[in-house]
């Protein structure tokens, strides 16, 4: 790629429309549904999946009060196929009289909705357990403290601290008024299992501890799906190649925007495999790629920000904006790398880019005359940049998600390189 610099170049990328920024991304559902997963893989997505909203494993919670036998349980779980799980750490959504994560929630409704659609029934007997009611529901099916009559226990309940249904992503579901094994007979196991569990896997959902699978924890329990989101599904079975380096980003609207940044070394992912699409652009975020897009040139003197040390990731990129007057910050000491970088910032940036032209106000009542980027949004309208959210806003402190900034830099060094 041509590196060159940035004040010469028109811009020419479409940023309305941006929404509000998921948690993490969301694979299209028609990729995750036809994504072909052995039994292990399906148990897998969620132990090695990435996940919001969980806190840190703790110490173990009391089973029988029992110290001694308390440790012989766990010790029997782990060999079993137990592994110890996190709680939440943030507030759980109320569903169908149950608690669920708030991504759960939001796909048990799509879940339920679409089986609705096919003439399926389907409804929550639980969800969100905690360790003291779990370790209630131990207690009641422990008949014995022999090694065997644990291991018995053990095949049909998780010891509290090991359960999937303490993250609060885990359900146990019911149709017909059967549940637990009885669920095997109901049309609504045959809609969710059907090839490979497709239905399930379309709205993020896998089942706990399918038929099959190797040293899960209990016995296969047909009733219990967890929700990993798409992304976690597409990931699991997902090799980086030369097209396309991230998981996350399989089969976005950004795909080839996001393949692009990686090949020209703007971007390394939010994580090894994973670029985060969905997710806010930081403010060192945003400075970076703008920097390593223009060849990563070095500045003079350091940043003159109280935030940016001289050793930190982003400083040599945040120091070069400065220079060359792309930036002065939030406030004269200080430029809040991790705050999200907004429309209206964005906006700016690329005006300060382009030597800032002058240019009417845009069309947008919520951008004030008087406010700091009402030439900049006047010139992005100009100059096709931006087409608002709608004809008549342009949502500027609405948060630039990363998949669009990757779309903008992409079209912005297309425009660039013709003649």
């Amino acid at each position: 790629m041509r590196r060159r610099g940035w004040a010469t170049l028109v811009v020419g990328a479409v940023l309305g429309g941006l929404g509000i920024p998921a948690a993490h991304a969301a694979v299209p559902a028609d990729i995750a549904a036809t994504t072909p997963l052995t039994v292990d893989e399906l148990v897998d997505t969620f132990d090695s999946g990435i996940l919001d909203g969980l806190g840190e494993i703790g110490d173990p919670p009391a089973i029988t009060g029992d110290a001694t036998l308390d440790h012989r349980i766990r010790e029997i779980a782990v060999e079993r196929g137990y592994r110890r799980r996190p709680e939440p750490n943030r507030a759980l959504t109320p569903i169908d009289g149950r608690l669920l994560q708030p991504e759960a929630a939001a796909a048990w409704v799509a879940l339920r909705d679409a089986a609705a659609a096919d003439g399926i029934t389907i409804g929550l007997t639980s969800a969100y357990r905690s360790t003291a009611r779990q370790a209630e529901l131990f207690r009641s099916l422990l008949t014995g403290t022999d090694a065997a009559a644990i291991d018995t226990t053990l095949r049909r309940v998780a010891p509290p601290g090991f359960s999937r249904h303490h993250t609060g992503y885990a359900m146990d579901l019911t149709s017909e008024g059967k549940v637990l094994g009885a669920f095997t007979t109901t049309a609504a196991h045959q809609w969710l299992s059907a090839d490979n569990f497709a239905n399930a896997k379309r709205y993020g959902w896998v089942p706990s501890y399918p038929d099959g699978a190797a040293s899960a924890g209990p016995d296969p329990e047909p009733w219990e799906y967890v929700w990993v989101g798409t992304a976690n599904i597409v990931c699991e079975v997902f090799t980086p190649g030369a097209d396309q380096a991230f998981c996350d980003a399989v089969g976005s609207t950004f795909e080839a925007d996001i393949a692009w940044l990686s090949a020209n070394e703007i971007t390394t992912g939010c994580r090894s495999d994973r670029f985060c699409p969905d997710d806010s652009l930081t403010r060192a975020q945003g400075a970076t790629m703008i920097w390593r897009m223009s060849g990563s040139p070095a500045a003079t003197t350091p940043a003159p920000f109280a935030d940016v040390p001289p050793d930190v990731w982003f400083s040599d990129a945040i120091a070069w904006m400065v220079e060359n007057g792309i930036t002065t910050g939030t406030t004269p000491t200080t430029f809040s790398p991790d705050d999200p970088l907004t429309r209206a910032q964005f906006v700016t940036f690329l005006w300060r880019l382009n030597g800032r032209p002058e240019a009417e106000p845009g069309p947008f009542t919520d951008v004030s005359p008087a406010g700091f980027a009402s030439t900049a949004v006047g010139w992005a309208v100009d100059v096709g940049v931006t087409q608002g959210t709608s004809p008549t806003t342009f949502t500027p402190e609405a948060d630039t998600t990363r998949g669009q900034t990757a779309a903008f830099l992409r079209r912005y060094d297309s425009l660039a390189e013709a003649p």
